[in-house]
């Protein structure tokens, strides 16, 4: 159903009054079927008319309501097949079983339903209760009551009864017999045919009553066909029963006639006259078409609108009013505000509409709500309507008055800031009425006028102000001679000349105020005669047109430059029109000035100049500047090259131009092809110089792998000094040279761009400190103090490339060493925590020599040296800076220095890093060691307060002197207060009582003998094991010590102290704990231990599947190498760890050796002769799979640009080792692939 057709079928939601009341007399229900003819929905007064609940009809098919006798009567049959014809059918009448005595019979009538495509989707229609009818029938028949026995008396009453019966009905009732002859005829038929009963009566045959109504006009029946009509109706009436029809009469009356068989071949004819009816559904069939407009229009509004009724439920809403609240009519209809508003909105609405409903006042209200989160104005406008029954409902609608709000405030705020621009306007404003008085003068107005303030006031008029500037000297220079002329001489008729000029046409003009200073006036009459005058200070403007006169003597003098200059020039109108050239474009183009200006392109030079036309409108449409180079072939045969520009240009008064020129640049594009002949060259030399310089460290690693191996192995043999001497050199020469190289790799790498960082998480304490252990060999050399401190509280594990920052580190901290001959070098770690990470600044502070302030700006540079003369001090290539710098670059972080000739420099540089997870657990402080109490002795005043700020934050409380006097006195004073010592922490060199003297005083005396005491050394001055155990040396450690093996130090120490301690009181075995770090060998500092991942890290690899070796059998190592000198290398190396092992020359020797030999281990060079160790590797790794086998492989490769060892790995082999190959790294990949000695596993 459409929405229109719910509306009606819900009753009280009819859209007006007149429409139920066509409905009320048309019928007494509507109906509804399906596409399958089972009732799909019946009307609200099914219930009354019929007495029958809607709900045992709905679902079932009409003729499951017929009774047995009709449903097999030819009537039935006809409205089946009108039904399954889906043909319209009318008045189909049948006897309804259950319902009310008073509605037995119901006559129904229906019309099919299509949709959008033309499927069928059932019938709709209306019924009608016509027992009252139908009761008259059955008594005619003799049907509906009893008959008492026959007698002669009840029959002719009963015949008596009968025809009053009849005539008392309005339906037109005859009787034939047989012979179609009438029997009885009843008045109402004699009124529906308009006959009387001279004319047809009883014994009349049914032809008599045929021609009396075709001379009276009722037929439209032509005369030729009358005889076939009366025929075929004749023969209709004998056939016997005949359903209620529809016959339309020529005089527009429509009857519903039926014919049904009586006994002994009778007929009874029934007309009934459904004129009125027919009429009657007509116009409901317009009102129902009027309320499908009424709806259309209604939905098409929009603005919301609902009607509801007296229980203020929604009868009627349209398509706006569901769409405010997002939902369909049709769910809104029947229900009221509680199942659309919030509860706290429901109650405001109620007392306002009944209100309404009970008074029939109109309500209206503007309301204001935010929606979408915006805020929304509506006016409500509520009223009562009522129906033609008598109903009262409650119409309403909303309008949406946002937009007039917001006008409103725009109008508002537009008339104050009119107000206010009055006000500010830069011009004087004056307004007068149309009869001269005054309205209004603005601030500006009063200022320049000071003398005229007197005129302005409300009630005077424009001549008293004409008098008042007169005598004030206004007015007088007005362009006008002849009223100038009567200033002075005839005031009055200067008067009257003046006001009338202020009553003429809109007038402008220049005049000079008595203070010197110009006006313009502009004055004009509105429609309305009111005056506005308008003054504006046009001062400026005068002496800016003497400026532009001057201006434009210099205009003169650039044309004339810019005439002169070798660059076409030329520029156009917005119509395209050349209004300028320079001498440059006619040059270029052989056309004079005079041809060209005021012409197009076009018109210059001819259809080729339809292409500049179009690029020129492209120009000026989109705005943007145009460039392009050409070509030119010249008259000559030469080619010429030329750069065009032009673009659009707004001119100071609003005028659109075109503004181009044209450069001659062929020699300009001669020296850009020399510039790229010359890039190319310098690429394809970048890219020689790449692979140059990896080919050169592979050939010069390869000999120094000889070098450096040999001279370890050299150095392990018995040696005089001399000669011990003599192989030092070399090994420190070989290695110095490596650094030169992998500087000058490194550097090349960065310059070339192929530099990539590796980051990953670690330690960076660890990374610190492992740089200072490296370094402070040589800071003891020259006896400085080398310090490390990071800032407590840092997270542990960062993540980054810890090569490249331990590289800088490195650089940084070799540099502070190198230039520094006394004092101390510094090394601090802070941090701020950002949203990134953690911005980490690293410094190394030193006291050597400085730097000069003119070396300070280039020390980054490349092979920058503070010394550079030939005679300088110290060695180096002058890259170590440069790389660093660089490499802080690629970190996105920053580096600088800072630095006082002759008393030392700071050079610092700042990463941020991203924190890493924390690798292993964190370490726990026993309980019983937190707030032990340590004792610092160090004569410098960095390392105690370093040491200090460590103790702190690991929870200890602690005390520093700065001398071992000093240390001694506090060490007394603590015992005498019973508060002993837990643990010195001792430096060895200090001057007056080193630290071995006060460590030999605290032994010997009593109450201070048994403190523990950490030694604090220098790589030279590790104690032999007898002076460890004379004095009693708990612990010795190297500096700059790790604040790792410090803190687990002071941990086993004091813990060890303690345990001691707790035995000598209870008598029973110190409770050692197993997880407490041992005591340092006198010797050896004390080991850190690797926490659980790092162990992972370096465990070796799971082993991979390979074939059995029986002990004695089978090789352990096949060497591939072709260089004789690394051959003998390897020979010298392997022959000290007991493995066997063989040694071939080239890669295809290799794979021959590998399957026959079943090594457990190769160690293949990359680089070598007819096949190399890549491709050699990937044909054993091919020929494993068909076997199921695997041998480690390690790739060995002089080549240090980044990326090898992931070729390596890629063509198959399992780890890496890069030359120069000392015996220990060697050593340790044997180990690692193989697992320990030979020995070990013969053994085992």
């Amino acid at each position: 159903m459409t929405k229109a057709d719910d509306k009606v079928a819900s009753g009280d939601a009819l859209p007006s009054g007149a429409l139920r009341e066509f409905l009320d007399v048309g019928c007494d229900w509507l109906w509804e079927t399906d596409a399958e003819l089972r009732f799909s929905w019946l009307s609200d007064n099914y219930r009354e008319a019929t007495g029958i609940d809607p709900a045992r009809v709905i679902g079932r098919f009409r003729f499951d309501f017929l009774k047995a006798v009709l449903a097999g009567s030819r009537s039935a049959a006809a409205h089946l097949e009108d039904l399954q014809e889906r043909r319209p059918f009318r008045d189909f009448v049948y006897e309804l079983g259950g319902g009310k005595p008073e509605c037995r019979w119901i006559s129904t009538s229906g019309v099919p339903r299509f949709d959008a495509e033309g499927r069928f989707i059932g019938y709709r229609g209306v019924g009608r209760n016509v027992t009252a009818m139908a009761d008259a029938f059955g008594e005619l028949k003799g049907e509906g009551r009893e008959r008492p026995p026959t007698t002669g008396e009840v029959d002719r009453d009963l015949l008596f009864d009968l025809q009053r019966t009849i005539d008392a009905m309005t339906m037109g009732i005859v009787i034939l017999d047989a012979d179609l002859r009438a029997e009885l005829v009843n008045r109402a038929f004699y009124d529906i045919w308009k006959v009387t009963a001279e004319q047809v009566g009883i014994g009349d045959p049914f032809r008599a009553l045929m021609d009396v109504n075709r001379h009276n006009g009722i037929y439209d029946v032509a005369d030729d066909r009358w005889e076939i009509y009366v025929a075929s109706r004749l023969t209709e009436i004998r056939a016997g029963d005949v359903a209620p029809r529809e016959f339309r009469r020529a005089d527009g009356c429509v009857m519903i006639y039926s014919v049904t068989a009586l006994s002994g071949g009778k007929r009874l004819i029934s007309y009934y006259d459904v004129t009125e009816l027919k009429e009657r559904e007509a116009e409901l069939a317009e009102a129902l078409e009027k309320a499908k407009l009424a709806e259309a229009v209604i939905d098409s509004v929009p603005n919301p609108m609902f009607v509801k009724d007296e229980n203020l439920r929604y009868v009627l809403v349209n398509q706006a009013f569901a769409d405010f609240f997002d939902t369909t009519p049709e769910r809104i209809v029947g229900q009221t505000d509680a199942s659309l508003v919030p509860a706290h909105e429901q109650g405001l609405f109620e007392d306002d509409e009944r209100r309404v409903l009970e008074t029939g006042e109109i309500y209206e209200v503007q309301t204001a709500h935010v929606r979408n989160g915006a805020e929304v104005y509506r006016i409500v406008r509520k009223n009562r309507v009522g129906s033609a029954s008598g109903k009262a409902y409650l119409a309403a609608s909303i309008f949406d008055v946002t937009e007039l709000k917001r006008r409103e405030t725009e109008a508002e705020e537009a008339r104050q800031r009119l107000a206010s621009v009055l006000e500010s306007l830069p011009a004087g404003v004056i307004i007068y009425d149309r009869d001269d008085r005054f309205v209004l003068a603005n601030r500006k107005l009063q200022e320049s006028q000071p003398e005229m303030t007197a005129a302005w006031v409300p009630g005077s008029t424009l001549r008293q102000a004409m008098e008042i500037g007169h005598r004030a000297g206004y007015f007088r220079n007005s362009g006008d001679p002849a009223l100038d002329a009567l200033y002075d001489s005839d005031p009055e008729g200067w008067l009257d000349r003046r006001v009338a000029l202020y009553h003429g046409p809109r007038r402008v003009s220049e005049r000079r105020n008595p203070d010197g200073r110009w006006y313009q006036a502009y004055d004009a009459r509105t429609e309305d005669g009111t005056f506005i005058g308008v003054r504006v200070d046009i001062t400026e403007l005068k002496e800016r047109e003497q400026a532009l006169r001057e201006s434009m003597r210099e205009n003169e003098v650039f044309r004339s430059l810019i005439d002169n200059v070798p660059v076409s020039i030329y520029a156009k109108r917005s119509d395209l029109r050349l209004f300028y050239v320079n001498k440059g474009w006619c040059d270029l183009t052989g056309v004079s000035k005079e041809e060209a200006i005021g012409k197009t392109d076009i018109e210059v030079f001819g259809a080729d100049g339809e292409a500049f036309v179009a690029g020129d409108l492209a120009v000026l449409r989109s705005g943007e500047t145009q460039e392009v180079e050409e070509t030119v072939t010249s008259a000559d045969g030469s080619v010429r090259h030329q750069f065009a520009r032009k673009g659009a240009m707004i001119a100071s008064d609003g005028s659109l131009y075109l503004i181009g020129s044209t450069t001659d640049i062929t020699l300009l594009k001669q020296r850009e092809a020399e510039l790229q002949q010359a890039e190319q060259r310098a690429v394809l030399a970048d890219r020689a110089k790449s692979e140059f310089l990896a080919n050169m460290s592979h050939e010069i690693r390869t000999p120094m792998n000889g070098v450096l191996g040999m001279a370890e192995l050299l150095s392990k043999s018995e040696l005089d000094a001399k000669q011990r001497t003599f192989t030092d050199i070399i090994v420190k020469s070989g290695n110095a040279l490596l650094t030169i190289i992998n500087d000058i790799l490194d550097f090349s790498k960065i310059d070339a761009g192929q530099l990539v960082l590796d980051p990953a998480p670690f330690s960076l304490a660890e990374a610190i400190e492992d740089v200072a252990t490296l370094v402070s060999t040589r800071a003891k050399e020259k006896d400085l103090e080398l310090i490390v401190r990071v800032e407590p509280g840092l997270d542990s594990m960062f993540v980054g490339d810890v090569g490249r920052i331990r590289q800088i580190v490195t650089n940084l901290l070799g540099n502070a060493v190198k230039f520094t001959d006394e004092g101390h070098v510094l090394v601090d770690v802070t941090g701020r925590r950002m949203p990134a990470g953690t911005r980490l600044t690293i410094s190394v502070t030193d006291t050597g020599i400085g730097i000069p302030p003119d070396k300070l700006r280039q020390i980054f540079e490349k092979f920058s040296q503070v010394d550079a003369s030939s005679t300088r001090r110290h060695e180096g290539t002058g890259l170590g800076l440069a790389i660093t710098s660089r490499l802080v670059e690629m970190m996105g972080g920053e580096i600088g220095v800072e630095s006082d000739e002759g008393k030392g420099s700071t050079f610092w540089f700042t990463v941020t890093l991203p924190s890493a997870a924390e690798q292993g657990a964190r370490r726990i402080m026993p309980i019983d060691v937190s707030g032990a109490r340590v004792l610092i002795v160090d004569d410098n005043a960095v390392n105690r307060s370093i040491l200090s700020e460590q103790m702190a934050s690991w929870g200890f409380d602690s005390c520093a002197a700065e001398s071992g006097t000093e240390g001694l006195k506090v060490l007394v004073a603590a015992a005498a207060y019973g508060l002993p010592v837990d643990c010195i922490v001792l430096d060895y060199q200090m001057p007056g009582m080193s630290g071995l003297e006060m460590a030999r005083i605290v032994r010997a005396t009593e109450g201070l003998a048994g403190t523990p005491i950490i030694l604090l050394t220098s790589v030279d001055q590790s104690l032999a094991g007898s002076s460890y155990r004379e004095l009693g040396i708990d612990a010795q450690l190297i500096k700059p010590a790790r604040s790792s093996a410090l803190l687990e130090t002071l941990v086993a120490t004091i813990q060890r102290h303690h345990a001691v301690a707790m035995h000598q009181q209870q008598e029973g075995p110190a409770p050692f704990d197993d997880a407490t770090p041992a005591a340092a060998s006198p010797t050896q500092p004390v080991p850190r231990r690797a926490p659980a991942t790092e162990r992972a890290m370096l465990a070796p690899p799971p082993a991979r599947p390979r074939p059995a070796v029986a002990e004695g059998e089978g090789l352990d190592i096949l060497v591939a190498e072709d260089n004789e000198v690394n051959q003998l290398v390897f020979t010298q190396i392997l022959g000290e760890t007991g493995f066997s092992f063989e040694i071939v020359g080239n890669g295809r020797k290799a794979l021959e050796a590998c399957f026959k030999l079943k090594p457990r281990m190769i160690l293949m060079d990359v680089s070598m002769p007819e096949m190399n160790g890549l491709e050699a590797t990937g044909e054993i790794r091919r020929r494993e799979e068909i076997e199921g086998t695997h041998v480690p492989i390690v790739g060995v490769t002089a080549h240090a640009l980044k990326g090898d060892r992931e070729r390596c790995i890629e063509a198959g082999m399992d780890d890496y080792l890069p030359k120069p190959i000392s015996p220990k790294a060697l050593a340790e990949k044997v180990e690692r692939w193989l697992g320990g000695s030979a020995d070990t596993q013969r053994r085992a």
